[in-house]
């Protein structure tokens, strides 16, 4: 296929001014992308043979609306035929956007403008569904014709790098419609360098009771993009991910992953997000990022931008939750809890009905109560926060390489020293170092790194009304040995690292250089761990 445009274009007749957004025009070989709804559709079969009539014959290929959307931002486009006012039809098209959103009884509109389309949504009983897809260009015209066509209430120009606030009076649409007034939220979103853009409107109605429009004639609509694949979380257990699942089921409160830099967190969270996607599609999913990490055309992805340090990125952070909180979404994802205004925020998020996911770090899954105090002891203030319906759960986890078998190598009275000897002492209490292996030189099965690939070790830690009661009564170490006495309690990441040490998956000397140091055991330890305590 011929991606470049050909000299000979202005031979053929130009697109009708309807099609230019759903055809794409390959002229080198003769073929007309079309967007597969509009394939039968008459004005466009009459210009295919307007076309033949002049010796252009184009072979028709149906398409999808992105890939030909695609087509054209490599070039793939005619000229088009005049037709008119061109504002005023977008204006037209507004319009008749929020009445047939109004006949629905949304409650909400939203625009996302991808930078090769626009996907345009609406949440009715709940839960989004697809109206269109149309070109980027169209869905960013049809936001400015709202912003600065209908708009009542409204900055004195329309800011295409800035977060905006608007308002419709619900008297220019007719009463029918019954819309008292549509409050607008619009800026910026990923993928920026590509114009990405959102728009969110919220409808008010003067009977917030009334049902959809039984006189209209409404069409089914489709469920939002899935996302491909399926949950992949590395070296979690079945314990762990039992436990996930329940905090993913919960609709509403905050779920922080804790480690240090490196640890994985953002990608896990990221993993999650998506199978919540999977499995609610319907659910208006937006994140927080600094900088946007992994890109999802099923979200809205806005970012922190010129922040000089952690002082001004908390604050647009904070700020940004507060805008994401008026586009009606069911998951919030913060990059990371950065101050204490973020934090706040999250806490607040889940007071009013929302799920969010975020980072901190923190280096034990039961420090996140104290991590937060520090930022702030009077409005973060254990006794604030810590209640099970507001934070519902915490997962810790580690990334440890797991030991390439072709050159690692065996530990044996020939090679201890290659171990620091306190290291090697607090060992021999933990069991048998029969199958203990260390780092080896490298070889082409490992890309001579020593190491094939990476795993997580992970606790997740639901929280209920008696672990937040002794953070609060009794603080933060009983509650952390109150928990570890719990039947179901995860083993701590250092136990979990330790047995893979010593089943020779990785390097003792790894254990302590991403987890903790290795501690002797006691006797009484080893007999309650064979005892099933």
């Amino acid at each position: 296929m011929h991606d470049e445009v050909i000299d000979r274009a202005d031979e053929m007749v130009a697109l009708p001014e309807g099609l230019a957004d759903r055809v794409a025009v390959d002229v080198g070989a003769q073929i007309a992308y079309v967007e597969h709804s509009y394939a039968s559709n008459t004005i466009f079969l009459s210009w295919i043979a307007r076309n033949a009539q002049n010796n252009r014959r184009l072979k028709v290929e149906p398409r999808s609306f992105e890939d030909v959307a695609k087509m054209l931002g490599r070039g793939m486009r005619l000229g088009t035929e005049s037709a008119g006012d061109v504002d005023m039809t977008v204006l037209k098209d507004a319009e008749r956007l929020i009445c047939m959103a109004a006949a629905y009884r949304a409650s909400d509109i939203h625009l996302m403008m991808r930078g090769t389309h626009c996907v345009v949504q609406i949440e009715m009983n709940g839960g989004l569904r697809e109206m269109e897809q149309m070109s980027h260009a169209a869905g960013l015209a049809l936001a400015r014709a709202i912003y600065q066509g209908l708009a009542t209430v409204r900055d004195a120009s329309y800011k295409a790098l800035e977060c905006q606030n608007a308002q419709i009076a619900g008297e220019v649409f007719p009463p029918e419609t019954e819309l008292s007034s549509v409050r607008i939220v619009r800026g910026p979103c990923y993928p920026q360098a590509k114009g990405g853009e959102f728009m969110t409107l919220r409808l008010q109605y003067v009977n917030a009771f009334s049902s959809a429009d039984g006189t209209a004639e409404l069409r089914a609509l489709t469920l939002p993009q899935r996302p491909d694949g399926k949950m992949t979380l590395v070296g979690y257990t079945s314990g762990n991910l039992e436990k996930l699942q329940r905090l993913m089921d919960a609709p509403t409160g905050v779920v922080i992953w804790l480690g240090p830099t490196g640890a994985g967190k953002t990608t896990a969270m990221y993993e999650v997000l998506q199978e919540l996607a999977r499995r609610k599609p319907q659910n208006r999913v937006v994140t927080i990022e600094d900088p946007v990490e992994y890109p999802m055309d099923w979200a809205v992805q806005m970012f922190v931008t010129n922040a000089r340090n952690d002082e001004e990125t908390g604050a647009a952070y904070a700020a940004l939750l507060r805008v994401a909180l008026r586009m009606a979404p069911k998951s919030i994802l913060l990059g990371e809890l950065r101050g204490p205004d973020v934090a706040v925020a999250a806490c607040e998020a889940a007071v009013t009905g929302h799920q969010v996911l975020t980072t901190l770090h923190a280096t034990d899954p039961f420090l996140f109560v104290d991590r937060l105090e520090l930022m702030d002891s009077e409005r973060l203030n254990r006794r604030v926060f810590c209640d099970h319906k507001v934070i519902r759960g915490v997962i810790a986890q580690r990334l440890l390489p797991r030991l390439c078998r072709r050159c690692s190598i065996k530990l044996t009275p020939d090679n201890i020293s290659m171990l620091p000897g306190r290291l090697y002492r607090a060992l021999q209490t933990w069991g048998s170092l029969d199958k203990v292996r260390l780092l080896g030189p490298g070889c082409e099965h490992c890309n001579h790194s020593g190491t094939v690939d990476r795993f997580a070790v992970a606790e997740v830690v639901p929280t209920d009304a008696r672990l937040m009661g002794d953070f609060i009564r009794n603080g933060t170490e009983v509650a952390r040995a109150n928990y570890y006495a719990r039947p179901d309690a995860d083993p701590p990441m250092l136990v979990q690292a330790i047995k893979h040490a010593l089943n020779g998956v990785v390097d003792p000397r790894t254990v302590e250089e991403k987890v903790d140091l290795v501690e002797p055991r006691s006797a009484d330890q080893n007999e309650g761990e064979r005892n099933g305590r």
